[in-house]
């Protein structure tokens, strides 16, 4: 057990080592976990969000979102900004699934991150949903052998679904990310 512990914290700091360089050559995947229990809110669901629907006219594509939460929240963690190679190797969301996105992830010490997404189509938005939820659960099985603290905001993600686009923050912060995300 502690043989694998260490091994997972040496895959997670090499593959963040390679984030801050900006390439990569790791060629693991990151678990296909049962997603899960995020905090999800869907504008077509019942009672979704009215009034906070994001019009053609007034929309921000999914990288101004990302940017707005990395500026409007505090983190505790440097958060960097990684490569559509990385978003696929780290999430498993090939580049064709989105016609823009932004990820943010930070070092090993905590779990801070922001994933957004502008999908192609509403089967894309249901993939890319379900591969933050994965990174969620993925999260949740690395840190809780060492850093169990970060427990509180994997366990309660924002991941926010509102058409086509999908919106994730994992921070100290979720009611400023709600209020960015609208």
């Amino acid at each position: 057990m502690k043989k694998s512990i260490c091994v997972l914290a040496a895959v997670i700091m090499a593959a963040s080592m390679m984030t801050a360089c900006g390439g990569s050559d790791d060629s693991s995947e990151e678990s296909k976990a049962a997603p899960a229990q995020a905090q999800t809110a869907d504008s077509t669901a019942e009672g979704g969000n009215e009034g906070n629907e994001h019009t053609d006219e007034t929309r921000k594509n999914a990288s101004a979102y990302a940017d707005d939460l990395f500026n409007g929240i505090e983190y505790v963690d440097q958060l960097n900004p990684i490569s559509p190679e990385m978003v696929e190797k780290v999430y498993g969301i090939p580049a064709d699934k989105y016609s823009d996105g932004k990820v943010y992830v930070g070092g090993v010490s905590t779990a801070e991150e922001i994933a957004c997404f502008d999908a192609v189509d509403e089967a894309a938005a249901a993939d890319i949903k379900a591969a933050c939820e994965a990174r969620i659960a993925a999260q949740i099985k690395a840190v809780e052998g060492y850093n169990p603290d970060e427990l509180t905001k994997l366990n309660d993600p924002v991941l926010v679904v509102n058409g086509n686009s999908v919106y994730m923050c994992l921070s100290n912060d979720n009611a400023k990310a709600k209020e960015v995300i609208g």
